[in-house]
């Protein structure tokens, strides 16, 4: 899949992951619509996802709108986040309150952009869903 020409709003999930990148997002059969799509396309973990159920009741579009942010379940996420995948969930969560959503949006298209081919970089494996390169 070649990236979005914009990657829609749709496909940033409140704790600040770009859901465009996720492998579950670019599957050929019955890919996920993104965190904020409909239940029927996600995986089990994200339909049960606490942080966005979280959100949700407290009103708030992005976990970084939240005065308990960084709350620990985020951090826990955070951490796992960074060793695994090197993505801090925090550090895009600031991206978004200083630049905004489609400011953070605009810089996670050309992070996660195939600098040889324009496809979509996976975020988990880091390996672009066209040409099969790396970053």
């Amino acid at each position: 899949m070649k990236m979005y020409t914009n990657i829609p709003a749709t496909m940033l999930a409140p704790c600040g992951i770009t859901c465009a990148v996720c492998y579950v997002h670019l599957k050929e059969k019955k890919p996920c619509l993104g965190c904020r799509g409909q239940d029927a396309s996600k995986p089990e973990h994200c339909r049960k996802c606490k942080l966005k159920d979280c959100a949700t009741s407290r009103g708030v579009d992005f976990c970084v709108e939240c005065p308990t942010f960084p709350c620990a379940t985020i951090k826990r996420l955070d951490k796992s986040y960074r060793q695994r995948y090197q993505v801090s969930l925090i550090d895009n969560a600031v991206r978004i309150k200083t630049v905004g959503a489609k400011g953070h949006l605009l810089e996670e298209k050309e992070r996660w952009t195939c600098l040889h081919c324009g496809g979509i970089i996976f975020l988990h494996d880091q390996v672009c869903s066209e040409c099969g390169k790396g970053i």
